[in-house]
């Protein structure tokens, strides 16, 4: 399109709605996600699990579990925590799943999965794993960004269960960032 037509087609729509909308608004709605594709990104599909041993159903959703956790982080936040998300969150959130899978029926083991609405935004839910014939969640996986007085900021990762009635804040992990506001959950690099 010639220059001539834009520079006309931005002074049409200036003059018409008297100043109130600037091409640069037009422009950055064109950017936003639509309703739709929103939602297609804040859920999963529910895919039971094969039939496999306990063993090797674990390690999927446990799999599963790292993947959306580092999803949730971002590229912005992740790497820069990520030697002691590694050490200090992941072995936790295996133990935990590993521990519900002791204290599971075996029969009905195949029934857990992660909930298909995943965390995202400043929101503190990253993953909950339910019962999908049952419906029933059963773990909640979070994280907060916590600022105590002085001290800078930090990822707080717990988790709730359900035979407290998810009462208790059960923690996995204080992940200190630095005096900086990090960056949104699940922010993109820049380049």
């Amino acid at each position: 399109m010639p220059n001539w037509i834009k520079k006309s087609f931005v002074i049409l729509i200036s003059i018409l709605t008297f100043g109130m909308i600037s091409p640069q608004d037009l422009l950055a709605g064109n950017n936003q996600k639509t309703d739709e594709q929103q939602f297609a990104t804040d859920h999963l599909e529910i895919t039971p699990l094969p039939a496999l041993n306990k063993e090797q159903t674990a390690e999927q959703l446990i799999s599963q579990a790292k993947e959306i956790t580092a999803t949730k982080l971002g590229e912005r936040i992740l790497p820069r925590i990520e030697s002691d998300f590694e050490s200090e969150v992941i072995p936790k959130i295996e133990e935990i799943i590993m521990d519900l899978f002791d204290t599971y029926p075996e029969e009905e083991i195949t029934d857990l999965a992660i909930s298909p609405v995943v965390g995202k935004g400043d929101g503190e839910r990253i993953f909950h794993i339910m019962d999908t014939k049952s419906n029933d969640e059963i773990l909640y996986f979070h994280v907060r960004k916590d600022r105590p007085p002085l001290e800078g900021y930090s990822f707080n990762f717990h988790y709730h269960s359900a035979e407290d009635g998810f009462e208790t804040h059960h923690e996995l992990a204080e992940i200190y960032w630095g005096k900086d506001t990090p960056a949104r959950f699940g922010s993109e690099q820049v380049h």
